[in-house]
């Protein structure tokens, strides 16, 4: 049944996020205490390398879910089949691309990084294992899309929940039998390109794909390209400004491995705020492309202003309390010593909280289609972004990137007040706005007033150092919650009844 489906899929795929957030919870400090802040942020360089040649995908994850869903309704399997086929070739042209980038980088790239030669050997060996596997990583890709359009979403993160746990396996085995950086990495992304094995087997099965021999009807794959191609042009960008942010810091701070190792640090917790908000995404477009395809501009309306308010609501009970205990958190999560970190952990938390807001406008935009404006801005504010990153390491280090990436979203949310609401979709700036900043103020005033009141990490004294600091965080989130929850109901901001559905 559909209602099976999306509830099923729903669960299985926050789950396999949550599962993957914990894992990134629990590796970080057991990581960077075992292997050292330098040796850690050697990890960080290579995984943000391998991370940014990711947009060598073009796109083509949303196009291939596309009109192999469309073809499957249209019951041409014939031609599924053809364009699945060409796909793995595909892929494996992209993944041999992927490889001699990795292999030049390795050889050739001493010169890019701000670490030492023995930090960059390291740093070598690294790269080479993920070129090892990167024909078995992309081709992954490629079955992952095929189950996808065949419904079969909650196979996939059940797999990826298997595989998160199997990764949290591997951390304890590290500590345990006193395995190198080197031996840890090969066996991580190893375990990484497995889900080939199970997303092949069940594609086989089913008859999703006739064979797993590479195919080259690349007339029909044109179609799918060109779509993808579209979506590209926007992604890349956007990919650029996030992914861009420790490739710069390893290049221009003083300190290349040190630095990245703390921008991954408070990054594991706006990461956790997106993927709990993102999960709305998701949901949106299919209901936005119905709206727009009907015309039906009231509906239009009343999900824009509604959506907005709740998810709004959201960001701020997600956000707050780890701006209200940045200095806890950083310190219960690795340690007093990188309480310093707690500014830049307050502006990102922000700028997620100002980003995620706007996920229904968001999600018409896509619906509407268009996105060519989108895309010029998009890419001349990441160039600006990645200059300001780059201008302001040497005196901010790590706050350089957080700066960047601030006004990146500042900038790109502007034009959607601009350029978006009121033109394209015919809504009330003033209304959207409000939606906003009404929930946002309320949330503020009481982090103010409960921010005054005076709290004792002394009070928890009966138990060690860092659950005392976990402690502290629960406390400062319930003081500030439980008001906040109680004035959006006593004031209606937030009716319960009428977001049933």
């Amino acid at each position: 049944m559909k209602s099976n489906y999306y509830i099923s899929s729903f669960f299985w795929s926050t789950l396999s996020k949550i599962l993957n957030a914990l894992f990134g919870f629990i590796s970080v400090p057991l990581l960077l205490g075992y292997y050292g802040k330098a040796e850690y942020g050697i990890l960080a360089i290579a995984t943000s390398c391998n991370a940014y040649m990711h947009l060598l995908d073009l796109g083509m994850n949303t196009g291939s879910v596309k009109f192999f869903s469309q073809w499957l309704a249209e019951g041409k399997t014939n031609l599924i089949n053809k364009v699945a086929r060409t796909n793995i070739s595909f892929y494996f042209i992209i993944a041999c691309i992927n490889i001699i980038g990795l292999v030049t980088l390795a050889i050739w790239g001493e010169r890019l990084f701000a670490v030492t030669h023995l930090q960059f050997l390291q740093l070598r060996i690294c790269l080479f294992t993920i070129a090892l596997f990167s024909v078995f990583s992309w081709t992954t890709t490629a079955f992952n899309q095929l189950l996808i359009s065949h419904q079969k979403m909650v196979f996939t993160m059940q797999m990826q929940c298997v595989q998160t746990i199997l990764k949290t396996i591997l951390i304890f085995l590290v500590l345990w039998t006193d395995l190198s950086l080197s031996v840890y990495f090969f066996f991580l992304t190893a375990l990484l390109s497995s889900l080939l094995i199970p997303y092949s087997i069940k594609c086989l099965r089913n008859n999703y794909i006739y064979s797993l021999k590479p195919a080259f009807y690349w007339k029909d794959f044109k179609q799918v390209i060109t779509f993808s191609l579209s979506i590209f042009a926007l992604s890349i960008f956007q990919m650029t400004a996030t992914q861009s942010r420790p490739i710069l810091l390893s290049i221009f701070s003083s300190n290349g491995a040190e630095t990245v190792s703390e921008y991954r640090i408070i990054e594991v917790i706006p990461q956790l705020i997106i993927m709990i908000g993102g999960t709305f995404s998701a949901i949106f477009l299919p209901k936005t492309s119905e709206m727009v395809a009907k015309g039906n501009q009231l509906e239009i309306e009343n999900f824009a202003y509604k959506w907005t308010k709740i998810t709004t609501v959201l960001a701020n009970v997600l956000c707050i309390p780890f701006i209200f205990s940045a200095n806890e958190v950083l310190s219960a999560y690795v340690g007093s010593e990188y309480a310093n970190l707690s500014p830049w952990l307050i502006i990102w938390c922000l700028t997620v909280l100002v980003q995620i807001h706007t996920t229904p406008g968001n999600a018409l935009i896509l619906a509407y289609g268009r996105t060519k404006l989108l895309v010029i801005s998009t890419a001349i504010i990441c160039v600006l972004s990645m200059i300001i990153n780059v201008l302001l390491c040497p005196r901010f280090g790590v706050g350089s990137a957080i700066i960047g990436y601030f006004i990146y979203v500042i900038i790109v949310i502007g034009l959607y007040y601009v350029a978006y609401y009121q033109k394209l979709m015919k809504l009330s700036r003033w209304k959207m706005f409000r939606s906003f900043i009404v929930p946002t103020i309320i949330s503020f005033a009481i982090f103010y007033i409960v921010h005054l009141v005076p709290l004792k990490i002394e009070w928890f004294s009966l138990f060690n150092i860092r659950l005392q600091f976990i402690l502290m965080c629960i406390l400062k989130c319930f003081l500030w919650l439980i008001p906040y929850v109680a004035v959006l109901w006593v004031f209606q901001i937030i009716n319960i009844k009428n977001y049933r559905e």
